[in-house]
């Protein structure tokens, strides 16, 4: 675990030296991190590790009153305002994140969003619609995929979109795996007003056993989320595709989640999905080969700082 904000400490050696190998903990981002050059590699990563370790201070130290948790965010805002004001940030991820901001033009709006999402989990977190729960997920994921593209580089603005719709997608498939995880810590992330139109309670949510009416429930998240993989791919700029061959990989990746939630009937109670690691890397090979194949380089590309 990282140190809070708050407790000085040494940094360990995996926040010291940045590695997309050990980028946070969802090897579905390291892997697809592996498609980039160097620089942005490095600084994908830096990106990653600065957002974890927010997402963190809300996660990681839920023993801790809630006051205190709040000031542990702040102090991350207060990150923020270093990077980009060229303040001198205080912890190994500031110091990481400045670099990128001194190297490529992310822009400061979409970290300030990420910690206001984040902060909506400090309570026990309720969505009564989805139109309610589409604006926490832009919140916690469309602006990590908004970050991201600067990095990337891309021509067209019309890849904003693509972010945006992509990081609803990735977000969509994260909450329905995680259903059980996610009520373990007192949060429901499905909009109430489905669950009511199912005949679901909480209480049979918290149950942990697969009923018919669960399973509709489930499979209309599911659903939602295939349907946003579908907008965000159609969203896609063609003279962008090589540059975010990374996003596309994460895209597969989870698309294939997706199938896999189906196949259990979307008994996401009996045990925690995943993606095996050989079957990741086949995905991840074969997004790259049929972008390169399907597109031509541009130019024009966005020039960064």
């Amino acid at each position: 675990m990282k140190a809070g904000l708050g407790e000085p400490a040494l940094p360990s050696p995996q926040v010291a030296r940045i590695d997309p190998v050990t980028v946070g903990r969802d090897t579905n981002f390291a892997l697809s991190f592996l498609a980039l050059s160097a620089d942005r590699r490095e600084a994908i990563t830096a990106v990653w590790d600065f957002c974890r370790a927010v997402d963190d201070e809300v996660d990681e130290h839920e023993e801790r009153p809630l006051a205190e948790r709040a000031a542990g965010l702040q102090r991350w805002r207060e990150e923020v305002t270093a990077c980009f004001d060229g303040g001198r940030p205080r912890t190994p991820q500031g110091d990481a994140l400045q670099r990128v901001v001194r190297r490529f033009p992310v822009q400061r709006l979409p970290f300030e969003q990420l910690i206001d999402g984040c902060a909506m989990d400090l309570e026990p977190t309720r969505f009564a619609t989805f139109c309610d729960l589409r604006a926490y997920c832009y919140k916690v994921a469309s602006t990590v995929g908004l970050i991201c593209i600067e990095i990337f580089g891309y021509r067209n603005p019309g890849t904003r979109r693509y972010a945006e719709e992509l990081g609803l997608a990735l977000q969509l498939t994260n909450i329905l795996r995680d259903v059980p995880s996610d009520l373990a810590r007192g949060r429901l992330y499905l909009p109430l007003d489905e669950l009511a139109a199912h005949g679901v309670t909480e209480g049979d949510l918290r149950a942990g056993r697969l009923t018919p009416a669960i399973s509709a429930l489930l499979e209309r998240q599911a659903l939602r989320a295939r349907e946003q993989f579908a907008r965000a791919e159609a969203a896609l700029p063609p003279e962008d595709a090589r540059r975010l061959v990374a996003a596309r990989i994460m895209g597969a990746i989870y698309r294939d989640l997706l199938t896999r939630i189906a196949a259990r009937e979307y008994d996401v109670f009996a045990g925690r999905v995943r993606v095996p690691g050989f079957h990741k890397a086949r995905l991840a090979l074969g997004t790259w080969m049929r972008t390169m194949a399907s597109s031509s380089a541009s130019g024009g590309l966005r020039v960064a700082k």
